[in-house]
């Protein structure tokens, strides 16, 4: 045999070799790649479930995001417009608050000047209630000698009735003794020749009818009636020695253009002055005007 025949046939004896061990190996591990298949197989079928499963998930959770989106736009609608008011409203409110600011500042304006005014009145009711109790005094003291001035008028007031008795006593007893004087001398043949008494009525008769007329001074005084005593027919006037009044002094009273009566000065004060009332031809009152001249 030739050297090629023997290489060729160690050759197909190798081959064969080879051949029949990939034929063992493949018949071995035949199953194996069908398991691996199947198992394979069955992870695709399962990813493909899943996918399934997922593109169900991605389709719900699409059309819930998608009804989320809807209804946030909405919202988001709503609350663009909610802002676009509260801008408004903020904005009304900026220029409320400027204005209230403004009228603050315009009351802060109004209450200093209010509290000035109120310091000066303050200050004002202070001086006027320094000057009331002044007036206080001043009408305690004047209340304390019209009081005085008043008791004494009704001392000379009694004096002065005791007085119209005597007087009208004495003048009784001259006309008795006149009559007995009358008798007397017409028994010898003689008579007394006199003028009669005139007699006022009595609510006429003055309490003290002057002997002579008074002495009326010139001077023009003027003044006011500030107490009437119709019962006594005394009056009391709003000036005294102070002003020139003097005892005997005749004033005359007026309202108006009407004449009212006479007063003749029996009693004069510092600042006052009392007399009696004569020819009255009205009723006088306080607060009539009195002066010596007409």
């Amino acid at each position: 045999m030739s050297t090629f025949t023997k290489v060729l046939i160690i050759l197909l004896t190798i081959f064969s070799i080879f051949l029949c061990g990939i034929v063992v190996t493949y018949v071995a591990n035949a199953e194996n790649y069908k398991k691996l298949y199947n198992n394979r197989n069955n992870q695709v079928q399962s990813a493909q479930r899943e996918k399934d499963n997922a593109n169900d998930q991605y389709t719900k959770l699409k059309e819930e995001t998608d009804r989320q989106m809807e209804a946030l736009t909405t919202k988001t609608g709503e609350l663009q417009r909610t802002l676009d008011d509260l801008k408004g409203q903020l904005t009304q409110a900026g220029l409320d608050y400027s204005e209230a600011q403004d009228k603050i500042n315009a009351w802060v304006s109004v209450v200093d000047d209010f509290k000035k005014t109120n310091e000066g009145y303050l200050e004002l009711l202070n001086n006027t209630l320094y000057q009331l109790h002044e007036v206080q005094a001043d009408l305690t003291k004047e209340i304390s000698r019209h009081k005085e001035t008043t008791n004494a008028l009704h001392v000379k007031m009694a004096v002065l009735t005791d007085v119209q008795k005597l007087y009208k006593q004495l003048l009784e007893e001259k006309a008795d003794l006149q009559n007995k004087l009358n008798v007397l001398l017409r028994q010898y043949g003689q008579v007394i020749t006199t003028t009669p008494p005139i007699t006022r009525p009595k609510e006429e008769i003055l309490p003290m009818p002057p002997v002579q007329s008074p002495v009326v001074k010139d001077i023009g005084l003027k003044g006011l009636i500030t107490v009437v005593d119709l019962k006594y027919s005394l009056a009391e006037i709003s000036i005294g020695k102070a002003d020139g009044v003097k005892e005997k002094m005749k004033f005359y009273v007026t309202r108006g253009d009407d004449f009212i009566c006479e007063i003749l000065i029996f009693d004069v004060d510092a600042e006052r002055a009392v007399g009696y009332l004569q020819l009255v031809k009205l009723q006088p009152k306080i607060g009539d005007n009195v002066t010596t001249n007409l």
